[in-house]
């Protein structure tokens, strides 16, 4: 994951107000894995977002709930 600007051939997507930014070989990876799930985990041993790739149906991992379940 990294800050850049987007190029010609890459994917951008919106979700809930932010731009995801995603070059070919990403997308493509993304594609074949069944998608990305983007969750933010605030617990005593562990803050931060947590990224796994697949559709995950254990939604209740997260003190702030998840956001690929819907």
């Amino acid at each position: 994951m990294a800050l850049d600007e987007p190029k010609d051939d890459d994917l951008t997507v919106e979700e809930g107000g932010i731009k995801f930014v995603m070059d070919s070989q990403t997308t493509d990876i993304l594609r074949q894995s069944g998608g990305l799930t983007i969750d933010y985990v605030n617990e005593s041993y562990r803050r931060g977002y947590m990224l796994r790739l697949g559709i995950s149906s254990d939604c209740g991992e997260s003190s702030s709930g998840c956001s690929g379940c819907g």
